[in-house]
């Protein structure tokens, strides 16, 4: 079946018993095309309307290539109108928006973002069931606000007060004109209901999906102490990452332990130019260029590999906005983790202890983590087997079940 013949997600709910036809709007990304992979498989006909071209904005390297399940539909300046005209045609009887305010669940530019809730008025007029997953809930604390105003795409600084209402505007308009709304992690519901007063009958928490792969048959056992000891960070390459607390831990690490090296993979956005190169820059000034490699962009084949080699991952991030793509692929794997002590790894780590929390912004503590870590193969051992258990409860086919209860509960209320 292929989605270009615009009958297609018609006939393909002709025969389900819940006669469900599922439109999901998003740019073309792993997260949607998994999820729509395992609605499909439960015998959901569903659709993506993705972008005619990706937002200049987005980091292209880290986008997925549009398959058979999506159609071109969308541009960032006339998106709520161009998914409504399609719209009119599918009739879908859910649209499911993924939505962040920059990313790659966004639709362009920050100040686009108010296309989402006029879409959603849109949908609304046609009678269209509205679902909107928000990837990204920021804390409208002060102390937390400034720091994300200092480290987000937008070089002019913004009055934290301004920030704030804007994003209070958004969230409530949002959640006003959707009919539910799919966080991934009990914080984001609580941050929502506390301070942005949105009803938490209307929040609903699916965790995000893990990729299941088998690490203890695709390498061998290591030895106790091996050769070399490989820390890998992956993701986006931006100021919110806290790398250069992650390469200043490792300088340390380096004069303790010499047998590591650490890969940092993946690519900074268009809207950070310049900030992968200052990072390489403040390696070559620790002096640490020799046991350090940036690999950019790497092909979904190559991370496997490299989640596969790693002793263990590292994710020093300054704060949370969202849950962790990264940290799902890391539980797929089975692979221990360093990670940030914030609300969300917090909550993570409550049910499965798969790695240590340090405080952001601490060096040295951070060193010490990854000193324990390479030194501890017990503790490494125990902190594999608890990630692969919470990857096992979190696999896109559980969340894809959960997501379809979802819909069918949106007919019930």
């Amino acid at each position: 079946m292929t989605f270009n013949d615009p009958n297609a997600l018609h006939r393909a709910n002709d025969s389900h018993p819940d006669g469900f036809r599922v439109a999901m709007v998003d740019d073309v990304s792993l997260y949607s095309k998994r999820l729509l992979s395992g609605l499909r498989q439960l015998g959901l006909g569903s659709v993506l309307y993705g972008p005619i071209t990706s937002p200049s904005s987005k980091p292209h390297a880290i986008m997925e290539t549009m398959g058979p399940e999506g159609l071109r539909v969308w541009n960032q300046y006339l998106f709520p109108f161009q998914i409504l005209r399609r719209a009119m045609k599918d009739r879908p009887r859910v649209i499911h928006v993924q939505f962040e305010f920059y990313g790659i669940h966004s639709y362009g530019p920050l100040y686009v973002s108010i296309g989402v809730p006029i879409l959603l008025v849109l949908l609304r007029l046609l009678r269209v069931k509205r679902l909107v997953t928000l990837h990204s809930v920021l804390s409208t604390e002060s102390s937390r606000l400034k720091i994300i105003r200092d480290t987000s795409p937008n070089g002019r600084r913004v009055p934290i007060v301004l920030l704030g209402a804007f994003l209070i505007f958004s969230y409530k308009l949002i959640a006003l004109v959707s009919d539910s709304l799919i966080v991934h992690a009990d914080i984001f519901k609580k941050r929502l209901i506390d301070q942005y007063h949105i009803r938490s009958s209307k929040i609903l928490v699916i965790p995000h999906g893990v990729d299941l792969f088998n690490r203890t048959e695709s390498t061998p056992t290591p030895p106790t102490i091996p050769e070399e000891s490989i820390i890998l960070y992956f993701g986006v390459i931006s100021p919110r990452k806290g790398l250069e607390n992650l390469l200043s831990a490792f300088a340390i690490l380096a004069k303790q332990t010499t047998n590591c090296s650490l890969l940092l993979a993946g690519t900074s956005p268009p809207y950070y130019e310049g900030y992968a190169q200052k990072v390489k820059n403040f390696a070559a000034e620790l002096g640490v260029n020799s046991k350090v490699r940036f690999l950019g962009s790497v092909s979904n084949e190559l991370a496997n590999q490299l989640f596969t080699r790693a002793m263990f991952i590292v994710l020093p991030y300054s704060y949370d906005v969202s849950a962790s793509g990264v940290l799902s692929w890391a539980l797929g794997h089975g692979l221990p983790v360093i990670v940030s002590e914030n609300d969300y790894f917090k909550e993570e780590m409550s049910d499965y202890q798969f790695g240590l929390m340090v405080p952001p912004g601490d060096p040295v503590a951070l060193a010490n983590a990854m000193e324990l870590m390479i030194s501890r193969s017990d503790l490494r051992a125990k902190f594999s087997e608890n990630a692969a258990q919470a990857g096992a409860s979190r696999s896109w086919s559980t969340v894809a079940k959960a997501t379809l209860e979802v819909y069918r509960g949106l007919f019930k209320a």
